[in-house]
């Protein structure tokens, strides 16, 4: 008797167990399985009530979607291809390399000439993926930085500065996604250089300046995402 009631448990928790797999079919129909393998183009399962049958294949053509025993939800397209919840997570961290759309300068030699607050652009430089393969953020989306710092180069041999910050870019669903860069760059000094002429007779330090701050088109930075952003994938 003992035995008889350890068996009727063990089928009940085997049997809770196997129903808990569902296959929404295309035409309607829902089929409570035992999900065995999930490949790209089809699905194999056993049937309610033989975990110890054959297993039996399925187009993923004729699946609308697959509802896991743990309640994970697999959906399928019409091109045959899985989307996993379509969404994917974009992690803190995560590096976004950048390059410079325009050769930007401090003064009017060597670039066009930016002033403090004036609002830049750069481009992502390479596709910025997930693990599962998944593109987050797509090459040649804009990001949007802003000038912080802009100084002329002066007489006595002063240099030039140039400084700006990167905010924000563009995901694949459309959303601004929040990012850290700042870049503060000056130009080389000719101080020395005007501190000698300074020992023969003042009037060419007043004349010898440093030299601008020149940002070149095509110079690539990274910057990196500020926070987890959850991204959607079916956009």
């Amino acid at each position: 008797m003992k035995n008889l009631f350890l068996i009727t448990l063990t089928i009940l928790f085997v049997f809770e167990a196997f129903s808990q797999d569902i296959l929404l079919k295309r035409s309607g129909d829902q089929l409570e399985v035992k999900v065995t393998e999930i490949a790209d183009d089809y699905i194999k399962y056993k049937k309610k009530g033989s975990e110890n049958g054959p297993d039996y294949k399925i187009s993923v053509s004729d699946i609308f979607m697959l509802i896991l025993q743990d309640g994970e939800k697999i959906m399928f397209n019409e091109s045959n291809k899985k989307t996993k919840n379509n969404f994917s997570m974009l992690l803190a961290g995560t590096r976004i390399p950048l390059s410079m759309n325009e050769t930007i300068s401090s003064d009017k030699k060597g670039g066009r000439k930016v002033s403090t607050g004036e609002v830049i652009t750069l481009t992502v430089h390479l596709d910025v993926s997930d693990i599962d393969g998944n593109i987050l953020i797509k090459q040649g989306s804009q990001a949007i930085g802003t000038i912080t710092q802009s100084v002329n180069r002066k007489a006595a041999g002063t240099k030039g500065k140039l400084s700006f910050n990167v905010n924000n870019v563009r995901a694949v669903d459309n959303q601004s996604i929040p990012i850290t860069f700042s870049y503060d760059f000056a130009g080389a000094s000719k101080t020395a250089i005007a501190a000698t002429a300074a020992a023969v007779v003042a009037l060419p330090l007043l004349l010898v300046k440093g030299k601008p701050a020149i940002v070149r088109k095509g110079t690539i930075f990274e910057a990196l995402v500020d926070t987890d952003r959850k991204i959607n994938l079916s956009k």
